[in-house]
């Protein structure tokens, strides 16, 4: 058991857990007590009225239903061996995507640790409402075991306190950027402590034209319905949501393709989507700044506020430096998909795609030896978390194998 400091729990802001000890004894990944905790959580969020202006916190309340736990856990100990937790894992969570709190605390969890975890200082509706939730659950006496497993805390940038839980983890999770990756690699912390880190990354899209020409208007608003997820759920704040869209074919096909797809796409998000006047202001400036900043720029086409497409007559090398926010993105078209191969660096994350083989982009991967692309998934699943995330296999990365011959 690791006692706070009272020093430390001064300066701390507790939502949730025991705010004087945190449990460091690891039990096996999966353990019972840890999955009845987060399918409790998940219909505890479904029942509360505000969950339905929260998009994200539904997501992962259906990410961690019982049978889906269940069926991830039976995916994950087909290798027979006998896992276990490290111990204590310490989170720092993102503030460009809120609901990962929660899908960090449940793989820290089913991973058969104990947490801790940062949330960042700005609160956020989506962040107040599992924290409480959280909260409600271990106060209850079925999840009272768990009081001393998980510990929700928000402080300012401080390094005593950073420095006293890494002297105290065995493993940390670091959502962020490149600088907060680096800042907290330079802290001291136990020798055997593992690190999973999620600096920044960058996402696009590939779609075949001949694929979007062939769909009836049915098929076609379903394809408008999950290019909206990806683009606008997360306001392309998220690592995984496309920055980039690459058309692979000849020119003629893709103007049709463009002509059909973008206006019904417009249509789509101005139905679901609303952008605050400052975000309109920050979109079209940065629009702008990258048009002046990137010779290959031949246009900004603008579907009013919503979606802004800056057209591109080729790829820079440091294409993963071009991006947008609410509905903004870079159009290329390409002759073969190869010809993305030059530009991609450790730093590109999740590839989604529409009318293309996944064999064939995962062999393009393979092929091309890349350093980047961790993800290929269809169009709808940028954001869809996995127990496989930025090239790491969490629940292993955040547990032991017991060897036993």
């Amino acid at each position: 058991m690791i006692h706070i400091p009272a020093e430390i729990r001064r300066r701390m802001v507790f939502l949730a857990g025991d705010t004087k000890s945190v449990e460091n004894r690891p039990v096996p990944i999966f353990e019972a007590a840890r999955v009845e905790f987060l399918a409790d959580l998940s219909k505890a969020l479904l029942a509360k009225p505000q969950v339905r202006d929260l998009p994200d916190v539904i997501a992962f309340a259906f990410w961690c239903r019982r049978a889906e736990l269940n069926r991830l856990a039976s995916r994950l100990r087909k290798d027979n061996y006998t896992r276990m937790g490290l111990g204590l894992i310490f989170h720092i969570c993102p503030a460009n995507v809120p609901v990962n709190l929660a899908f960090s605390l449940a793989f820290g969890l089913l991973s058969g640790n104990s947490c801790v975890l940062r949330l960042p200082s700005r609160p956020s509706a989506s962040s107040d409402l599992i924290s409480q939730t959280v909260a409600e659950l271990l106060d209850q006496n079925r999840h009272h075991t768990l009081v001393n497993s998980v510990l929700l805390a928000r402080f300012e940038r401080d390094d005593e306190i950073n420095c006293f839980w890494l002297s105290v983890a065995d493993g940390r999770v670091v959502w962020g950027g490149d600088q907060t990756v680096a800042h907290l690699r330079s802290l001291p912390c136990r020798p055997r402590s593992r690190e999973v880190a999620f600096p920044d990354r960058y996402s696009f899209c590939i779609m075949q034209p001949q694929a979007v020409l062939e769909l009836d208007d049915s098929a076609l608003q379903v394809l408008c319905s999950r290019l909206f997820n990806d683009l606008y759920l997360m306001d392309q704040a998220a690592c995984s949501s496309p920055q980039l869209v690459a058309w692979i074919g000849n020119q003629q096909e893709v103007k049709a393709a463009k002509a059909r797809l973008w206006p019904k796409l417009a249509q789509h998000a101005m139905s679901r989507y609303s952008l605050e006047p400052v975000q309109v202001m920050d979109k079209y400036v940065q629009s702008c700044l990258k048009a002046l900043d990137n010779e290959k720029v031949t246009a900004i086409k603008r579907h009013d506020n919503i979606l802004y497409r800056i057209e591109l007559t080729g790829l820079a090398t440091n294409q993963d430096e071009y991006r947008g926010y609410f509905g903004t993105i870079h159009e290329v078209t390409l002759e073969a998909v190869d010809s993305l191969a030059p530009i991609i660096s450790e730093r590109y994350q999740t590839l989604t795609y529409f009318g293309l083989d996944p064999i064939t982009l995962r062999n393009f991967v393979l092929d091309h030896r890349l350093r980047g692309i961790d993800r290929i998934v269809p169009i709808g699943k940028a954001l869809d978390m996995g127990a496989f995330w930025d090239g790491y296999d969490i629940v292993g990365s955040l547990s032991r194998v017991i060897d036993v011959q």
